[in-house]
């Protein structure tokens, strides 16, 4: 597990800070700034896709009654 929590500190995902208590214990908290970064991306991922996908539906349904010559 520690090698999962070092790369997802190291990518900046998540910080490490020390409890007072105990220097052997670290509370990791999420870092909400790169998954705003991301969510921002799958946005336009997802609205492309979608008009794409449209426009292609859109197209097969006008053909589906045509018959090939």
């Amino acid at each position: 597990m520690s090698r999962h929590l070092r790369v997802l500190r190291n990518s900046g995902l998540v910080l490490a800070e020390p409890v007072d208590d105990d220097a052997r214990i670290r509370m990791y908290r999420l870092r909400p700034e790169p998954l705003v970064a991301l969510q921002a991306w799958l946005d336009q991922v997802h609205a492309f896709w979608g008009e794409q996908l449209g426009s292609f539906k859109a197209h097969a349904e006008r053909t589906r009654g045509r018959k090939r010559a």
